[in-house]
């Protein structure tokens, strides 16, 4: 078993620029300054990245440790005959120096070799091993020479590989609503993720953000390390805060008003209220509720709550300014959230989970014949058959499509495309069956 590690993540981010052996400093850090242009068209391979393609001996990669299944920098050190390859770790940390990984478990590293003379850069000072500021004034043959900032009594320009350069941290103040970047998942928790875009703080991703779908599980849809495409959502310039969206054009409107909920909160969910659609959204519809008492405030209607049955597009069903009837489904009075619903039968009790009966003898090595009824960012719904001959729908997360990274799922597959699939767990009781398209 390999050693603990304080942050396997922070050393993942480090891999593509150098792995390097730390001592004192001669000098304290200093601050980096560069305002840069154009960034939200900068891929973020230009600050070293993943890509998918043939592995190599010497490509310097990201790859899962099978004591830890944690993600470390390392080097292809041998292709095996069974298709595995060997790989070499910069730090093995009192653990083996070299483990046999799947190429399923491997990240091939790019390392960014495009830099122009006059780029503002961050770069390893040779006698330190620390990054500090500086600005490219030489391209050479594989070489680049750097002018530091701050040189403080050592040499004014160093000759330097790309692995020892990097664009420095996006400013905050460069951020602009809307601007699309690729990110890395950074961290994963139950109400969303943040998101690595390069610049220098890490992006809010709110599981509301996810996808157009109903996200149940986040941990089903994202890990740490997959790498995102995100759009800039909002800004708060008081706190020096940024939230992302994976959903393009689903950015944040003015502040939420601070609606008193107190009257809301013990009303019956089996009531009918009046109320008005305030706004719609890719996820749901607010609608403001007003009693007879004159109590007024907003809730959500979320789109599987608009009505019985699939609904592709809320803008499809309602309407900004349309009076509806709405029953309290739930009032949260410490996050000032109410949930509301649209929905008929049994009150807009929720409907019962599907039926799965019929998969889940199913041997994982037996391939049925399904077809993709709706792709998301994070994987494909396939309707598939059972040898019964019922069906239901399942999903096909994105790592399970096939072997090797894949970048978009639309680039695989598309709605109504014929498939084959596997069953790979059936949760009967939540109604939830996984799939893989990838062999056993």
């Amino acid at each position: 078993m390999r050693a603990a590690r304080a942050s396997p993540l922070l050393t993942l981010l480090v891999l593509s620029f150098l792995s390097v052996s730390f001592v004192v400093p001669r000098l304290p850090p200093r601050p980096i300054s560069s305002q840069l242009s154009g960034f939200r068209d900068l891929s973020r391979r230009a600050r070293g990245g993943e890509e998918s393609g043939n592995l190599a001996v010497g490509d310097t990669v990201s790859a899962l440790c099978p004591d830890d299944d944690q993600w470390y920098p390392g080097a292809i050190d041998k292709i095996n005959d069974d298709g595995t390859f060997s790989v070499k770790w910069d730090d093995p940390d009192g653990g083996p120096e070299t483990h046999d990984v799947g190429a399923d478990g491997i990240k091939k590293i790019v390392i960014f070799k495009d830099y122009k003379v006059g780029e503002r850069v961050e770069a390893v000072f040779p006698d330190d091993g620390y990054w500090y500021p500086g600005e490219v004034t030489k391209v050479g043959d594989g070489t680049f020479t750097v002018k530091w900032d701050d040189p403080d009594g050592g040499p004014e320009e160093s000759e330097l590989e790309a692995k020892e350069i990097k664009y420095p941290p996006i400013p905050f103040e460069q951020l602009e609503v809307g601007q699309k970047y690729t990110g890395t998942v950074a961290s994963v928790l139950d109400f969303g993720a943040f998101v690595d875009i390069g610049a220098e703080g890490q992006g809010l991703l709110h599981i509301s953000r996810i996808s157009q779908e109903r996200v149940e599980n986040i941990y089903d849809v994202l890990s740490e390390g997959q790498q995102v495409d995100v759009w800039i959502s909002g800004k708060r310039e008081d706190e020096g805060k940024f939230g992302v969206t994976m959903v393009e054009g689903l950015t944040d409107g003015p502040r939420r008003k601070i609606d008193d909920l107190t009257p809301f909160a013990d009303l019956s969910s089996d009531e009918w209220y009046k109320g008005v659609v305030a706004r719609t959204a890719p996820f749901g519809a607010f609608v403001t509720v007003t009693l007879d008492d004159g109590a007024s405030a907003d809730g959500l209607v979320h789109v599987s709550k608009i009505k019985d049955g699939f609904v592709d597009n809320v803008d499809d069903e309602v309407s900004v300014g349309q009076e509806v009837k709405v029953r309290i489904e739930s009032v949260d009075l410490d996050s000032n959230r109410m949930s509301l619903s649209m929905r008929e039968g049994g009150f807009g009790a929720p409907r019962a989970p599907a039926d799965l009966s019929a998969f889940e003898n199913v041997e994982p090595d037996t391939w049925l014949k399904g077809k993709v009824a709706r792709i998301a960012p994070f994987g494909a719904f396939v309707t598939v058959t059972a040898p019964d001959g019922s069906s239901a729908d399942g999903l096909v997360h994105i790592t399970q499509i096939r072997d090797g990274f894949v970048e978009a799922v639309e680039d695989e597959l598309s709605a109504g495309q014929e498939v084959e699939v596997r069953v790979e767990s059936v949760d009967a009781d939540a109604g939830k069956m996984g799939l893989s398209m990838k062999p056993v």
